[in-house]
């Protein structure tokens, strides 16, 4: 394989990535290629599994996004975060994840199951919807990027509690980064309500995201208060041990 064709390879996952599916028309503007190579280069990606075609648009495949996660097992944020999450799920009991955004796509990369098990089945590694989950509206709050494409793309009313208008969407977010909290009652799925509090980069971007998901009986508003201080507490422990890997191994050891 030359490198041209394995650059445009990566150019086709970065732009999946950001944008989500495509047709083979919209991926040979962007890639500045004829329909035929494009076309054949797609084909070819989806024998790999690296694609999945359905309908007339290709996204993102098992294998690219088992890949993905891989890498991100190697990256900080995952890996740091992944016994404090443990913690958290055994605090309040119920199913906590850690989300990241890759482009304006937001996916989880890993699940740590509470004792009140809820089986939402979502995989990790597929895109969440941005306008009806509490982590796709955490992220919008904070990155541009992310709130344009909330925005931009479809926003269908999953449940008669989703919000769908662009005002409504604004209010939302605005009232996230004043309370620091983001709560979803039931816009993905009826019944389910889910908590995000931001994980920060020592610069101060918004890089993850601790979500927790219970169903509505088991988390009471007397609750609410309870479970999102310990996912705040969870998140700045997350980000001190960011901003400071070694002395965080130092204290563990001490």
């Amino acid at each position: 394989m030359d490198s041209r064709r394995l650059g445009r390879i990566f150019d086709i996952v970065d732009h999946l990535a950001a944008h989500g599916p495509g047709t083979v028309s919209e991926l040979s503007a962007r890639l500045d290629l004829p329909l035929s190579s494009t076309h054949d280069l797609l084909r070819a990606m989806v024998e790999a599994k690296t694609l999945h075609l359905s309908g007339r648009r290709y996204g993102l495949g098992p294998r690219a996004i088992r890949t993905a996660i891989g890498v991100l097992d190697s990256v900080a944020v995952r890996r740091i975060a992944a016994p404090h999450l443990d913690v958290l799920a055994d605090r309040t009991g119920f199913d906590t994840y850690l989300a990241v955004a890759t482009g304006s796509r937001i996916v989880y990369v890993s699940r740590h199951a509470g004792r009140q098990h809820v089986n939402l089945d979502i995989p990790l590694g597929r895109s969440l919807h941005l306008h009806s989950t509490a982590v796709g509206k955490l992220f919008a709050a904070y990155r541009p990027e992310v709130a344009d494409a909330m925005l931009r793309k479809p926003r269908p009313a999953l449940t008669p509690q989703t919000r769908t208008s662009p005002a409504e969407l604004d209010r939302d977010l605005a009232g996230i980064r004043s309370r620091g909290v983001s709560i979803s009652r039931g816009e993905s799925i009826r019944g389910v309500v889910g908590l995000a509090t931001a994980v920060r980069d020592p610069g101060g971007t918004v890089v993850a995201a601790v979500h927790v998901s219970a169903l509505r009986t088991t988390l009471p508003a007397r609750r609410l208060g309870e479970v999102t201080d310990a996912m705040h507490a969870t998140s700045t422990a997350i980000e001190a041990e960011l901003a400071d890997p070694a002395g965080a191994a130092t204290a563990d050891a001490g």
